[in-house]
């Protein structure tokens, strides 16, 4: 393959929809790949960029923002106690917010301890193990809680002004400690000519992590002004945050759209409380002289013109299986092209993960025809986990793309 770019000056480039010497593999993780051969594991995302870099892929840096805690003033009680409706222990605590006090109480459902939990909160060297007995200490937010919840964190109105006290960004040492490692993870980066890549800033995934989704899609439609103020809460968290991952000079801030699509929002509601609040932080990111990305799972295809107008510079995560297959690349890139590079193109769990070679060859070989020669990342999307992929089958996702590439 041509290689007369570094890493991270071909990320940039595939970014910017400029020429690259070949189209960067920017493959993401969330955790190891089953079955790695022992000189191939890693123990760290600084391990796995290593092995990855050796094997001419463009391996990115990540530098997770801070999880949501509560503040240290706030009085937290945490408790266990039998769900009166079901076989579930019901994992519960409560904050004693100045405005009043918030309870959550979340289903210990069967797969609680499974190996995918808390892979949603790595610390800065991308580590989210944690041991059995730390797995009821719930925090304030928790991927999991979604589908979970049987009392959550905000219910309605009356519990705003709470999470107003309690959505609060990290202070003191605990912003000192963060921003000493995002520099860390930055400093691995320069040196080893990788794009570095902030993680979770998020507007609409919020509702899930915080609220009954019934309720508060019911909400969408009746309580316009509750749904309102909740996000203005969640954007002026967002900004705060934002000044803070600033502050480690990232080369790209990930928006997370993991729930902005359009089975939960629709057209109408995307442009009318997601797209202001979107515009609005890919506007700071690119007031600071930094790359937006934009995370969405499916619905680039509804959502296309919407897409096309916001300031974003890569949307990741479209792959072909997604939505029941009807996502239309070629429409796609064609309202994206020259504008926005797209981060994806493969399927990972389904194609890479049990695909023939046969299937993984064709994968690549369409979303390369698709979607690139330029503004183009190759990768499996949305991650790759280790319940997911094996090693064999990403070695053959990685053969196919050294032959298109």
């Amino acid at each position: 393959m041509k290689m007369s770019m570094s890493s991270k000056e071909r990320m940039i480039a595939a970014i910017r929809c400029q020429e690259v010497d070949h189209i960067p593999l920017g493959q993401l993780f969330h955790s190891t790949v089953l079955s790695t051969p022992v000189a191939k594991r890693w123990g760290n995302q600084f391990q796995r960029a290593e092995v990855l870099k050796n094997l001419g892929l463009d391996p990115v840096i990540d530098i997770w923002m801070p999880t949501p805690e509560s503040p240290t003033e706030i009085a937290v009680h945490k408790w266990q106690e039998d769900d009166p409706d079901g076989p579930d222990v019901l994992l519960c605590a409560e904050y004693e917010t100045p405005a009043g006090k918030l309870i959550q109480k979340v289903r210990k459902t069967r797969d609680w301890y499974h190996p995918t939990h808390y892979r949603f909160l790595p610390d800065w060297q991308g580590h989210a193990h944690r041991e059995p007995n730390e797995f009821d200490e719930i925090d304030m937010m928790d991927d999991w809680f979604t589908r979970r919840y049987k009392v959550p964190l905000i219910s309605g109105p009356a519990d705003l002004d709470k999470l107003e006290y309690l959505l609060q960004p990290p202070i003191g040492p605990a912003r000192d400690e963060w921003i000493a490692n995002a520099r860390k993870a930055q400093q691995y980066a320069d040196e080893m000519e990788l794009l570095s890549h902030t993680r979770r800033l998020s507007v609409g995934d919020w509702f899930m992590w915080l609220c009954l989704i019934e309720e508060f899609l019911y909400a969408m439609i009746e309580q316009p002004d509750y749904v309102s103020r909740f996000y203005e809460i969640i954007q002026r968290y967002n900004r705060e945050i934002l000044e803070l991952v600033l502050e480690a000079e990232p080369d790209v801030v990930q928006y997370r759209g993991w729930y902005d699509t359009p089975d939960y929002w629709g057209r109408e509601r995307y442009q009318q409380i997601l797209q202001p609040h979107i515009e609005e932080l890919g506007q700071i990111v690119h007031d600071a002289g930094k790359f937006f990305c934009v995370l969405m799972p499916e619905g680039y295809t509804l959502y296309r013109d919407i897409l096309d107008g916001l300031p974003v510079d890569v949307y990741l995560g479209l792959e072909p299986l997604a939505a029941r297959k009807s996502e239309d690349f070629a429409s796609i890139k064609a309202a994206l092209d020259e504008r926005h590079c797209i981060w994806g193109g493969v399927n990972a769990p389904v194609t890479v993960g049990r695909g023939s070679d046969e299937e993984i060859d064709e994968a690549v070989k369409f979303a390369v025809e698709m979607l690139g020669p330029t503004g183009l990342i190759l990768n499996a999307s949305m991650y790759l986990y280790d319940d997911d992929v094996p090693w064999d089958r990403f070695m053959v996702f990685i053969e196919a793309w050294r032959r298109y590439a």
